[in-house]
């Protein structure tokens, strides 16, 4: 494989990206450790003198992984579909048994959740790219939900620098527990009440989100001192010879890019995804990726990400 992407590079990119993430989710709120189902053992993370540890959880709130061939499907110990998630559908096995699965997963813990597909695991765009997946799921009580635009952006050519700074806006990474209720606050305020489950996850992902290492670095903007706006970079590996080694964390996914309602038509997702950019460039990332929603497009073509492929949410209905 040479060191330039094509678009089913790119692809490969996000759904990676996504897949991992999700995943980690698991590990953020476990301190650590990833629970499969069926059970795989995975070592606990190595915690230090004065770490941070998370709450204890109970039984049903214990997150978990389904990780088979045919679908990766992530319970983190919350009741939202905002963290519980199905995702993809990768053939093998008959689709009757997978959606059998992934109900019998969500089913025991009496979870909310969706299932999402990309352009490469059952989303694809258009003839010649296979079974349309969620139009088959629908014969299995999904409907399809929210249509995103898979968005890839070559980090190291990309120009990022702000032409005229926003007077008074402060955006910062997140380094502690304060920081991570600021942005959680920010997320939990994209519905109306705000979502309580959304604050309990990151109050309980807090320990390993401030931690060294983490591949997740969230930031959060301040207007005038005011919290404002906030977005996430999730690293991963995309194994390509340029980014020196196979492990070397080279992808930037972003992600949760939003503004609250009194601060919004000002710039501020814009100004919030650039800062997210320029700090994956100078951890060493050289692809970023993202799923866009139709309002974040624009945004996002104009900083220079171009389309590359559709991720379709599937909605359980009955």
């Amino acid at each position: 494989m040479g060191t330039a992407m094509n678009i089913r590079d790119m692809q490969r990119c996000i759904e990676d990206n996504l897949a991992t993430r999700l995943a980690g989710q698991v590990a953020m709120v476990n301190g650590g450790d990833v629970i499969y189902r069926p059970g795989v053992a995975v070592p606990q993370r190595e915690k230090g003198p004065g770490m941070p540890m998370p709450p204890e959880v109970t039984q049903l709130e214990q997150p978990a992984l389904l990780a088979r061939s045919d679908v990766r499907a992530v319970y983190a110990g919350v009741a939202s579909d905002t963290f519980n998630k199905a995702f993809a559908y990768g053939g093998g096995l008959p689709l009757t048994d997978t959606v059998a699965a992934v109900r019998s997963f969500f089913g025991g813990h009496g979870a909310p959740y969706t299932w999402w597909l990309g352009p490469l695991s059952g989303a694809g765009d258009g003839a010649g790219e296979g079974e349309d997946i969620p139009a088959a799921l629908a014969a299995h009580g999904f409907a399809v939900g929210e249509v995103e635009t898979g968005m890839y952006l070559p980090l190291a050519d990309a120009e990022l620098e702000e032409p005229a700074p926003t007077p008074g806006l402060d955006i910062r990474v997140v380094r502690d527990a304060a920081g991570v209720a600021d942005f959680a606050s920010v997320l939990a305020a994209n519905w109306n009440p705000p979502d309580g489950e959304v604050l309990r996850f990151y109050r309980r992902a807090a320990p390993a989100l401030c931690s060294p290492g983490c591949p997740a670095t969230l930031l959060a903007a301040y207007l005038d001192g005011q919290l404002a706006a906030a977005a996430e970079v999730y690293r991963t590996a995309s194994g390509y010879p340029a980014a020196g080694s196979a492990a070397h964390l080279d992808v930037a996914g972003v992600y949760n890019v939003c503004t609250l309602e009194a601060f919004r038509r000002r710039g501020l997702g814009t100004a919030v995804t650039r800062a997210a950019l320029l700090l994956a460039r100078q951890a060493g990332c050289r692809h970023a990726v993202l799923q866009a929603s139709g309002e974040g497009y624009r945004v996002y073509a104009r900083l220079g990400f171009r389309d590359v492929g559709r991720f379709v949410e599937c909605v359980p209905v009955d």
